[in-house]
């Protein structure tokens, strides 16, 4: 009989996003990286591109859940699925697929809980929904081994909000892949079709409340009086119409909308500056790729956000009641080529120093080791 050195390494990755977002991105990397090493089963919707990905990789080791929605019906029959295939850590990311994993540990004890947030966005709720959704993490934090927060920042509100005892929490740094390549700037907007003579101000993300697109959007406007100032918003999402709107009402021809892009780091390659807008962060991915790319990023000074950038090192943070702050910085990058390489120098050193894929693989190995003993 052959005997299969991981058969008493079986963890369940459970999120209820698999299309575009930097959970599933970090989901879809820890699987790939440690595939080898433990015996993965994952439990999500099948969306594009990571939940086709991950069925049809995974066969019957993979267990479809809706799609950003909690369903009693499915919860039973992960129970079953979880006791037949003798899952010993499940490990959560994200508030919806923590729901399904703690209560998972009511009908088997023996379970191991480990779960990341991505994100503790308790500034986007009114003071009720907050209170309640405290609530109820602190109920479920009883049936929680381990919490792994992407940002110390995350960690330290966790704490302040009594979420759970600081013992019980780890912080490990969202990682990407080194995917920077030199490229001539010039030919590559000519293949984007983006303006060759323009300084490029770049944004990826949803259209949602949380990454506050708007705020981009009021920023671009600001600076449409400068020719030479161009600003591209890539992505899509519920507030598109509105974002659409706002663009038209204001006449501004400086700006570029070029839908969701399955390319992002080639559009980073082609820009000069990122903004970000954010209400509330976890650790963004797209900030962690344009310090990949060597890109001088302003951002809004939230959770998040204001680990990755450090003023006048990499960046600089703005407060949220103060866009204008933001386009004097746009400003100021753009006229001195000297701090523009500086900047753009750190951003590289940065990544390499704290936000590469190995660093943060090799601490998830470290976890999930442990609680396997």
């Amino acid at each position: 009989m052959t005997i299969n050195p991981k058969q008493n390494k079986n963890i369940l990755l459970i999120t209820l996003r698999s299309d575009i977002g930097g959970g599933s991105k970090h989901l879809n990397s820890v699987f790939d990286n440690l595939k080898n090493d433990f015996n993965f089963f994952i439990a999500s919707p099948v969306d594009e591109p990571f939940g086709i990905k991950w069925l049809n990789e995974l066969k019957d080791k993979f267990f479809q859940l809706p799609h950003r929605k909690f369903s009693v019906i499915y919860f039973f029959r992960l129970t079953t699925y979880v006791r037949k295939n003798k899952i010993r850590v499940v490990h959560a990311h994200g508030k919806g697929a923590g729901i399904y994993a703690r209560l998972l540990k009511l009908f088997l004890p023996s379970l191991k809980i480990i779960f990341t947030w991505h994100g503790f966005h308790i500034e986007t709720y009114n003071s009720l929904t907050k209170q309640i959704y405290i609530l109820i993490e602190k109920t479920l934090s009883m049936l929680t081994d381990l919490f792994i927060n992407v940002s110390e920042s995350e960690r330290i509100t966790c704490v302040a909000n009594k979420i759970y005892d600081e013992k019980k929490s780890v912080v490990i740094y969202n990682g990407i892949k080194d995917e920077f390549k030199p490229v001539d700037k010039t030919t590559l907007r000519k293949k984007l079709n983006l303006p060759e003579d323009k300084f490029i101000v770049m944004n990826i993300s949803r259209f949602d409340k949380t990454k506050n697109v708007k705020a981009f959007v009021e920023i671009a406007s600001m600076l449409k009086s400068y020719n030479e100032i161009f600003f591209v918003l890539a992505g899509d999402g519920e507030e598109k119409k509105e974002i659409v709107n706002m663009i038209e009402h204001r006449e501004m021809k400086n700006i570029l909308l070029p839908g969701f892009v399955n390319n992002p780091v080639e559009y980073l390659q082609a820009a000069d500056v990122y903004l970000s807008t954010s209400l509330s962060e976890g650790l963004p991915y797209t900030l962690l790729e344009a310090l990949m790319c060597g890109l001088p990023i302003v951002a809004s000074d939230v959770r998040g956000n204001n680990e990755v950038v450090q003023n006048n090192v990499n960046g600089f943070l703005f407060d949220l009641r103060n866009t204008s702050h933001a386009s004097q910085k746009i400003l100021e990058i753009k006229s001195d080529t000297d701090n523009y390489k500086k900047l753009s120098d750190n951003a590289r050193k940065i990544f390499l120093d704290k936000f590469t894929e190995q660093k943060m693989i090799f601490k998830l190995k470290e976890v999930y080791e442990k609680y396997l003993l």
